[in-house]
């Protein structure tokens, strides 16, 4: 099956046949139906080996649940290069021609498993350069044609092991132009070669700051510099300054794009209050955003118009061009975040419709230019986030389709050009991101396949259009991420066939992601998997915090359509999903502050009208409330603190507005929150904080006129509320970060001997510090107090023996130095510190034959030794993020052959060994942290083909 190109109506039809009173018709659209979706659907049927309707996957590169995580797909002359990590080269330089036998690593720049950390990609001639470090040079310039013999460092710029960093790659008429550093000058400067030996050199520019932005144009590059917009000729080698912006303070830029022989960007000048002007006259300068154009001479850069702040200034689709005509997402301050147009004239720079009435955005994303129109994803109330199109009419600016009908909206993602068409992503109801593709029209607009059945998402991204097909990489959870490919007919229109066999066989053509935790059954995987790829692709989804209630994780999350929002998961991809959109729309309700509370889940979020209030959820939409509205109006009552939980009672800091930040109380209902009491009476209120329990008691920090900062106590009520004064007429007390540990507050506090380990037990007379460890007015600086027992074990300097590990059992005969664990006064001191089967566990490094390893103390100097030499020898498996759940400990280590993997430990040397391989290569999945729930553990991976995203693994399998 083919899915055709359609025919698109022009902005003159669109004109004529429309009027602009509703929305507009999009071309394709049939009434009542989506008829390309049903043929895709239908079409999967098809037992015709050359038409079926699943995209084919290239190559298994890393077989397994290992992931190649291909990326940074580039074209040359119809061969695709990518980046790919496998577990005996590690990240290298890959080609494909879309076959299994066409797809293999091009070179082993840096031989072993170490890789070259090859990155920034760029097409000139008939060849792909990238910088790459081949463990003699640094990271330098490379280049290569697809051969071995063909691939070779262009220029050593920084002799020897130093780097010269090259970015800013950008092709000249066969001429390679990007900015390297120089050691010796400390420069970063404008280079360029054609790849050939004696043709790299410097180009001289006489800028002092590094020139970015390059933008080939007519023969000519253009870039800044500083505060300046220049043109290089790529014949001659001069330099010319065609905008000068000096006069503009804290300056920011976006662009330039080419649009019919013109050259068009954007200066943003940040708000200054009382900025010093070169006549020294102090004035206020306001934030002001100007569009200019260019021919690539100084007379011709001109401007154009003030235009309003942009969206997202960084962004690659900042600027789009079609044809002669420019477009942007830009905020008046009026009518929100809406989509703008410019033909190079002031008249016509101007909104192009307000997509969503009012002061409200819908978001605009991924500004995408075809045939002649402009294509993003944008929000509107009803529909959610969905695909658009606009030709710069108002009447011409519509959605195109309504990939998943009903507000949640489909989150496209992932939009791109390819081949004269569109592939995205998008979601639809029971399942996650799957790959799409269209011709413009609605009926040309249609899902390619369900790579993954069920909710988990495939992911797909980087669509890349090489040869006669589009590749991409795409995520199963029994292989991980890996590349795929579509094949493109001569028409321009998307074969769906697979005529490229699967590797390694399979047998079907696409992978069932299971529901149960998505777990591949490949033997040897391991326990862990990935949860769901929230937002497709390495993209962030910005998770920010998190909480765990009885078998569910809640967590902020921004998947670009929502906003920042809460979200929950059971450990399937079924059951990741968006809570509530508490802040509707894609602005972000931010919900932060989160405390579990009686099997639901207390925090703070801004739903826009009422400012940051407490909110409570049990996980469910309708569950999700605001509990009280404490400080009416949009100012919000939070602090800067979550509630604490203290006998089946939430306390927290909140402002009325009347007396200032002061102790509040709720059981989870309107009724039963209120002001426990107001401990500094008037509007400047007593900050209360570091809430802490001791001998069942609940204590905290505040604030009052006659004490200053003090511990009070409270029991709930307001005459059970009271200061204790601990040290009459001295300086005020710091709880922050205290710990109780044998009926005693341990913590450290400033006074005339720096800062250092006090204790209190809630009495003035009991009240002192216990030890002066760097003697004089220096500090110690305290840190890592962590409670094994009765005991608190931290971390302290000292001026003879460096920072190292001390414990105290709250008495100054008991506080001591545990052990000089690295001799001398070297200022490399234990990490991690945790309590695990009654001992401390830690990562040190004891300045001897072991590196970096893992530690275990009794709070003895004999008991406290290493654990074990996970990497045998000098190398260090730098243990990190050690985390107790189940009865065992889990962390990330580095065993010396795999980089930074996940661990786990039941307390013996046996007993403590490598869990699973995330990621290959030596730079290892680095998983950080750890989370628990009932049922799962959860982790983030340092380094993942599909960004910050949830692991999990069950609680069970710790045990294999």
């Amino acid at each position: 099956m083919r899915l055709h190109a359609g025919v698109l109506i022009s902005p003159l039809a669109l004109l004529l046949g429309l009027a602009c009173s509703g929305p507009a018709a999009v071309p394709g659209e049939e009434a009542g139906g989506e008829p390309a979706a049903l043929a895709l659907q239908e079409a999967g049927a098809s037992q015709n080996a050359s038409s079926t309707s699943t995209p084919s996957r290239v190559e298994d590169s890393v077989p397994g649940r290992l992931s190649a995580g291909p990326f940074e797909l580039t074209d040359v002359n119809g061969t695709l290069f990518f980046i790919a990590t496998d577990a005996e080269h590690g990240s290298e330089l890959w080609k494909s021609d879309g076959t299994p036998g066409g797809t293999r690593i091009v070179e082993d720049i840096r031989p072993g498993q170490a890789g070259a950390s090859v990155r920034g990609l760029m097409t000139a001639g008939r060849r792909v350069y990238f910088a790459a470090d081949d463990g003699m040079h640094g990271l330098e310039l490379w280049t290569s044609n697809g051969t071995r013999a063909g691939t070779r460092l262009v220029r050593d710029i920084a002799a020897g092991g130093d780097s010269s960093y090259p970015s800013a790659l950008a092709a000249l008429e066969g001429v390679l132009y990007f900015t390297a550093y120089s050691p010796e000058l400390g420069l970063t400067q404008l280079w360029r070669t054609e790849g050939l030996p004696g043709t790299t050199r410097v180009v001289p520019t006489g800028l002092a700051y590094p020139p970015s932005a390059l933008v080939p144009m007519g023969g000519q590059l253009f870039f800044f510099g500083g505060d300046r917009f220049l043109r290089l000729d790529g014949t001659t080698g001069a330099v010319v300054t065609l905008l000068d912006f000096s006069d503009r303070f804290d300056v920011y830029t976006a662009g330039p794009v080419v649009a019919d022989g013109l050259l068009y960007f954007i200066i943003g000048q940040s708000p200054i209050i009382g900025a010093k002007s070169k006549d020294g006259v102090r004035q206020d300068i306001p934030r002001r955003f100007t569009l200019w154009k260019s021919d690539g001479t100084p007379e011709g850069t001109v401007a154009v118009a003030d235009v309003p702040a942009l969206l997202a200034f960084d962004g690659p689709n900042t600027l789009v061009t079609v044809g002669r005509r420019l477009f942007f997402s830009a905020d008046d301050g009026v009518l929100g975040s809406e989509l703008w147009t410019s033909d190079g004239t002031r008249v016509g720079t101007r909104m192009v419709k307000d997509i969503l009435p009012g002061a409200d955005s819908p978001r605009i994303r991924s500004l995408t230019a075809l045939g002649g129109a402009v294509y993003f994803s944008a929000y509107t109330p009803d529909a959610g986030d969905e695909l658009w199109r606009s030709d710069g009419s108002e009447c011409g600016t519509s959605r195109l389709k309504d990939v998943m009908p009903g507000p949640a909206g489909s989150s496209i993602a992932q939009l791109t050009a390819q081949g004269g068409r569109l592939f995205f992503t998008a979601r639809e109801q029971g399942r996650g991101h799957e790959p799409w593709t269209s011709d413009g029209t609605a009926r040309g607009t249609a899902r390619i396949a369900d790579l993954v059945r069920g909710a988990f998402s495939s992911a797909p991204h980087d669509f890349t259009r090489s040869g006669s097909r589009v590749f991409f990489a795409a995520t199963e959870p029994a292989r991980g991420t890996e590349l795929w490919a579509l094949k493109l007919a001569r028409n321009g229109s998307v074969e769906l066939a697979a005529d490229v066999a699967v590797f390694p066989e399979t047998g079907d053509g696409a992978a069932s992601g299971s529901e149960q935790g998505n777990r591949s059954r490949d033997p040897g995987a391991g326990p862990a998997f990935l949860v769901q790829d929230i937002t497709p692709g390495p993209d962030d989804p910005r998770i920010t915090e998190s909480a765990s209630v009885g078998r569910t994780l809640f967590f902020t999350a921004n998947d670009r359509s929502f906003g920042a929002e809460l979200w929950v998961t059971n450990g399937a991809a079924a059951g990741t999903r968006l809570v509530a959109d508490i802040r509707p729309g894609p602005d972000s309700s931010e919900p932060r502050d989160m405390t579990p509370f009686g099997g639901a889940l207390l925090f703070f979020a801004n739903d826009g009208i009422h400012g940051f209030e407490l909110w409570r959820s049990d996980g469910t939409p309708g569950g999700t409330r605001m509990v009280k509205d404490i400080r009416p109006g949009p100012e919000g009552s939070r602090f800067f603190e979550a509630p604490f939980v203290h006998g089946g009672v939430a306390y927290f800091a909140a402002d009325d507005g009347t007396h200032g930040w002061e102790l509040w109380r709720t059981d989870g209902t309107a009724a039963g929150t209120r002001m426990v009491k107001d401990l500094w009476p008037g509007p400047d209120g007593s900050s209360p904080q570091a809430f802490i329990e001791l001998e069942g008691r609940l204590y905290f920090m505040a604030a009052e006129e006659a004490t200053g900062f003090d511990l009070w106590r409270t029991d709930g009520t307001a005459a059970g509320t009271v200061a204790l004064d601990l040290m009459p007429g001295e300086e005020s007390l710091d709880f922050t970060g205290a710990v109780a540990a044998g009926g005693l507050f341990i913590f450290h506090q400033y006074s005339e001997l720096g800062d250092e380990m006090w204790r209190s037990d809630a009495t003035p007379e009991g009240t002192f510090l216990l030890a002066d460890i760097f003697p004089g007015s220096n500090s110690s600086f305290p840190t890592d107090l962590t409670v094994v027992g009765r005991r608190v074990f931290f971390v302290a300097d000292n001026p003879d023996i460096g920072r190292e590990l001390w414990v105290t059992d709250g008495t100054r005969e008991g506080t001591a130095l545990v052990k000089d664990i690295t001799p001398g006064a070297v200022m490399d001191p234990p990490q991690f510190l945790v309590a695990f089967g009654g001992r401390l566990f830690f990562s040190a490094q004891d300045g001897g034959p072991t590196g970096r390893e893992l530690w275990v103390s009794d709070g003895t100097h004999a008991g406290t030794r290493l654990f074990k030499d996970i990497a045998p020898g000098p190398a260090s498996a730098s243990p990190a993020w050690l985390f107790p759940v189940a009865g065992k400990l889990l962390f990330s280590a580095d065993g010396g052959h795999t980089g930074p993997e996940l661990w786990r430990s039941d307390g013996t040397r046996r007993g403590t060994r490598q869990l699973q391989e995330l990621a290959p290569g030596l730079t290892g999945g680095d998983p950080y942290l750890f989370t628990a729930t009932r049922e799962h553990v959860y982790f983030f991976l340092g380094f993942s083909p599909t960004g910050r995203e949830w692991w999990a693994m069950e609680r069970e399998d710790l045990d294999d």
